[in-house]
């Protein structure tokens, strides 16, 4: 960006480097910041191609300020500069995380344009900026909040874990997966609805007074139930005993709804770890959810496949239903699962079996099948590391805190980057505007 202060008349705030702003009214004057953290962010700009951005300096839209919340900027050390139609360019101290970017698009509903910014001068400014915008500038930031309200309605994004049969690691790939995501500064709430095995509590060692059970069965708001880990995210209990997913009634999956629909607005991604099996609602859960994602392995290959089929005649029963039910509603005709090989010998091998239930799936069911079909996705697969794998358990902690280095966590790590770094935001379909409202409408059916 090229420095250009000259002839910046009385009423016009002159562009100063990093400003991003023409005609911004408001400049707030600070002190330079440190050299080493100036040369710190302007390479960073370099090594990312951004642009570099100083906010002492900078013309701050009041506008662009009141699109994201205080508490959110504070903490993720960010600041709205200048809104371009879509485009809300903001200045970050560490721009090099995708998760971070990411989570601001889902809050805000824009697209984010991040410049670089040194982090002494971000965090001197937030602490000036927030709740003290002029008073002539009431109306527009009032009119702001209005504006991207129902944009905040998306939410988190959900991801559902399953299987067709325990034993195959999907409680493994939640934790993990959960940590690698939480471990970006992204806010992570991961939900055991395996109301009868509390498989998370025995492998991590928490085991709370109150769980996702007795929140269903009891007079207690999902808050309540909400446990803080040692480990970034957030967690809600199962529990043992006869109680399952299936079982739930129509008031509990309202009731589920209505402070689920609060409580996800909270986070950047929910995770949901299900039960084992292809019982109908714990489908109905993986579907409504943005991603649903089906771990199998070499030995249960058969019984993956088989969760993915479930899934998917279950998947058409709801979109020709929602389609009789909502006018004009447009179905989505391919469901697409991503795929996880668990505890494979090689990744070569992990791939090989993909194919091999990929072609099953469309020789068996998409030739059978005129409007809907499946379109299964390879998330990616995990090297068998048994050995490793006990000895963190043992120690109650997640695999990529204990062995960072080893290969099966390299993959979970990289398996993580495919919800950081998805360039395009999940589409749910051209009728729910917001995610939210695709996931109450499948979970709020009766059949």
């Amino acid at each position: 960006m090229k420095e250009n202060t000259e002839n910046a008349g009385p009423g016009k705030a002159a562009n100063t480097r990093g400003g991003l702003s023409e005609g911004s009214p408001r400049v707030y004057p600070f002190p330079s910041p440190p050299d080493k953290d100036t040369q710190t962010a302007k390479a960073t700009a370099r090594k990312l191609k951004i642009p570099f951005v100083d906010p002492l300096s900078a013309n701050i839209e009041d506008a662009a300020l009141a699109l994201l919340d205080p508490e959110v900027a504070i903490r993720r050390q960010v600041l709205p500069i200048r809104l371009v139609k879509d485009t809300l360019v903001v200045a970050m101290a560490s721009p090099e995380q995708p998760i971070a970017i990411r989570s601001l698009e889902l809050l805000t509903g824009l697209k984010i344009r991040p410049a670089a910014a040194p982090r002494s001068s971000v965090s001197a400014i937030l602490k000036r900026v927030y709740g003290r915008l002029p008073g002539d500038a009431a109306e527009t930031v009032q009119a702001a909040r209005a504006a991207t309200e129902t944009k905040k309605e998306a939410g988190a994004l959900t991801v559902s874990i399953i299987s067709n049969k325990g034993g195959v690691g999907k409680t493994h790939l939640s934790i993990n997966l959960a940590y690698a995501l939480a471990k970006t500064s992204a806010r992570v709430l991961l939900i055991d609805a395996d109301l009868g095995n509390a498989d998370i509590s025995n492998k991590l060692a928490i085991f709370p007074e109150h769980h996702l059970l007795s929140f269903l069965q009891k007079n207690q708001t999902m808050q309540d139930i909400i446990v803080q880990t040692d480990f970034g995210f957030d967690l809600i209990c199962g529990t043992y005993g006869e109680f399952k997913l299936a079982n739930l009634n129509y008031a509990q999956k309202m009731k589920f709804i209505r402070h689920f629909k609060n409580v996800n607005r909270g986070y950047d991604f929910v995770i949901f770890d299900l039960g084992a099996g292809i019982a109908r609602t714990v489908l109905d859960f993986a579907l409504g959810a943005d991603y649903a994602v089906i771990v199998t392995t070499p030995q249960d290959l058969i019984s993956g496949y088989a969760c993915a089929k479930a899934s998917f005649f279950r998947f058409k029963e709801l979109e020709e239903r929602l389609e009789t039910k909502i006018a004009d509603y447009k179905p989505q005709w391919a469901f697409s699962p991503l795929v996880v090989m668990n505890q494979v010998t090689s990744l070569e091998q992990g791939f090989k079996l993909f194919e091999t239930m990929n072609k099953t799936a469309d020789q068996n069911i998409n030739t059978n099948e005129d409007r809907f079909r499946i379109q299964l996705e390879y998330l990616g697969a995990i090297p068998t590391d048994r050995e490793s794998i006990d000895s963190i358990e043992q120690k109650k902690k997640p695999l990529l805190l204990g062995l960072p280095y080893i290969k099966a966590s390299q993959c979970i790590q990289h398996i993580s980057e495919r919800f950081c770094n998805d360039g395009q935001p999940f589409n749910p379909g051209a009728k729910f505007k917001h995610r939210f409202r695709r996931f109450m409408a499948i979970l709020s059916q009766k059949i």
